[in-house]
């Protein structure tokens, strides 16, 4: 078995009986992890207002009437989802953020969607690290139902960078020799310290070690990245500790994995690779190398 990075959350939900809440449960709901939100008197909902703010998430984050988690961990897609019996239209504003609902590298500001009771929505986002107000509407059977608001400090992740790096391809070799570039187009540097290969075409069962020369090579720098297996599959292989890969903007860095291999261990000539990369934030993405591109 061959360890992996990926991890799971379970979200807990919290509703309430027949869409109304008491004036005691919806403070504690409401203060248990919103940050300046306010619920305003429409519908079956007691009028109240709340005034806090998190620095970092909370456990009990997700908890509340409108859970959101990602916000400033990079680590962790943002993530927002409706923990009440109601539905909810939704919307992000900010100054410095911008938001890509659809996972199509679409991103705008503001952005509105809709949430069904006990459904999330996972963003990518991009711009500056800043506050986003976030407002939702509630119906009940599309009667009126409440309305929140609250606001956010946005961490915005490495990865945001990482999305601009091109990639290509400057030869794929019949013994599994397979030699790639990555050029940041973003106009801030940033480090990877971890690879993986998510796809292979053709199917490649493994990359690996070919005499004394390492599995995964920063050409540019003549540096070892990775001296183990890398099973196809496996998700992130952290890099040698202090040769880690720093991409300057619009300065391209050439790579090299010395060999992919067949399930019987052969050498594979490999056209087509999802390559896997992580940043020193945490954050990471997933960048397509095609040889006839």
């Amino acid at each position: 078995m061959h360890p992996t990075h990926r991890m799971t959350r379970e979200r807990t939900r919290t509703r309430t009986a027949g869409g109304s809440v008491s004036r005691r449960a919806a403070l504690g709901l409401l203060l248990g992890g919103a940050g300046a939100l306010g619920l305003q008197q429409t519908g079956a909902y007691s009028s109240t207002l709340g005034e806090r703010r998190f620095g970092a998430s909370t456990a009990d984050d997700p908890n509340a009437l409108l859970g959101i988690v990602g916000n400033d961990v990079p680590a962790i897609t943002p993530k927002i989802t409706n923990n009440s019996s109601n539905t909810m239209d939704v919307t992000l504003e900010s100054a410095t953020v911008v938001f890509d609902i659809d996972g199509n590298d679409v991103f705008e500001e503001p952005v509105s969607f809709a949430l069904a009771p006990g459904e999330e929505r996972t963003f990518n986002i991009d711009g500056d690290d800043g506050d986003v107000t976030i407002t939702a509407q509630l119906s009940d059977n599309g009667n009126a139902a409440g309305s929140i608001e609250l606001v956010r400090s946005f961490v915005i992740p490495a990865v945001a960078a990482i999305r601009k790096i091109e990639g290509s391809v400057r030869g794929a070799f019949g013994n599994g020799r397979y030699e790639f570039a990555l050029t940041n187009t973003a106009d801030e540097p940033i480090t990877l310290d971890g690879f993986g290969v998510e796809w292979t075409n053709p199917d490649a069962d493994r990359v690996s070690v070919r005499g004394n020369n390492p599995t995964l090579e920063n050409d540019s720098e003549n540096t070892d990245l990775i001296d183990e297996t890398m099973f196809v599959g496996d998700d992130v292989y952290d890099v040698i500790a202090g040769n880690e890969v720093l991409l300057e903007p619009d300065i391209g860095v050439d790579f090299e994995f010395r060999r992919f291999r067949d399930a019987n261990g052969d050498g594979i000539f490999v056209e087509d690779v999802d390559l896997f990369v992580r940043a020193d934030d945490g954050s990471s993405t997933v960048i397509e190398l095609r040889l006839d591109e």
